[in-house]
C-alpha cells in the first residue's frame, strides 16, 4: 500500500514538473504537495471544545464529603452551575460537604473562542445514613413521650 502511494506521488510529481525532471526536483515537488495536504487537513479539523464533569460517588450520606472533578479543552474560563456556583479553573477538583437529603444537579459551563460549552449534568443523591436514621427515631420516640 505504501509503495503504491509513493509511486502515485512520484508519478504526479513527474507530471507537474515535466518528464525531464531530475530526482531532486521530483522530491521537492512531492514535499510541497505533502505540505499543502497537511496544511489543508489541519485547517479542516478544528479542535472541538469539550467539558467533562465527574463525581466520586453518586449517592452520599448527609454530612459526608464528595469530590467533583472537571476538565476542559479548547476553552479559557469555566463556571460552576446548578448545586454549586462560582468561577472555576479550566480543570480541577473540589471537595464539597453534603448536608440535608434529596438530589442536586451539578454542571460546568465553559467559554472560549469556540463559544460556550456545558458538561453533561451530574445528579447526586443525598441520603440519611443508617446511624442518622436511628438517632432520628430515638429523638422522635423521646419527644412523643412528653
Amino acid at each position: 500500500m505504501k509503495k503504491t502511494l509513493v509511486m502515485l506521488f512520484v508519478g504526479l510529481a513527474v507530471l507537474s514538473v515535466g518528464a525531464s525532471a531530475t530526482p531532486a526536483s521530483i522530491f521537492i515537488e512531492l514535499l510541497k504537495e505533502l505540505q499543502i495536504q497537511r496544511t489543508d487537513a489541519a485547517e479542516q479539523a478544528p479542535i472541538q471544545p469539550t467539558v467533562d464533569l465527574s463525581v466520586d460517588r453518586s449517592v452520599i450520606n448527609s454530612g459526608e464529603a464528595f469530590i467533583l472533578t472537571w476538565s476542559s479543552s479548547g476553552l479559557t474560563s469555566c463556571e460552576a452551575q446548578g448545586g454549586w456556583t462560582g468561577d472555576l479553573e479550566i480543570a480541577g477538583s473540589l471537595r464539597l460537604q453534603s448536608y440535608g437529603i434529596g438530589e442536586r444537579t451539578f454542571s460546568v459551563q465553559c467559554t472560549g473562542d469556540g463559544g460556550d460549552v456545558s458538561s453533561e449534568p451530574i445528579t447526586v443523591r443525598f441520603m440519611i445514613s443508617p446511624k442518622q436514621r436511628s438517632n432520628q427515631a430515638a429523638i422522635a420516640a423521646m419527644m412523643s413521650a412528653f
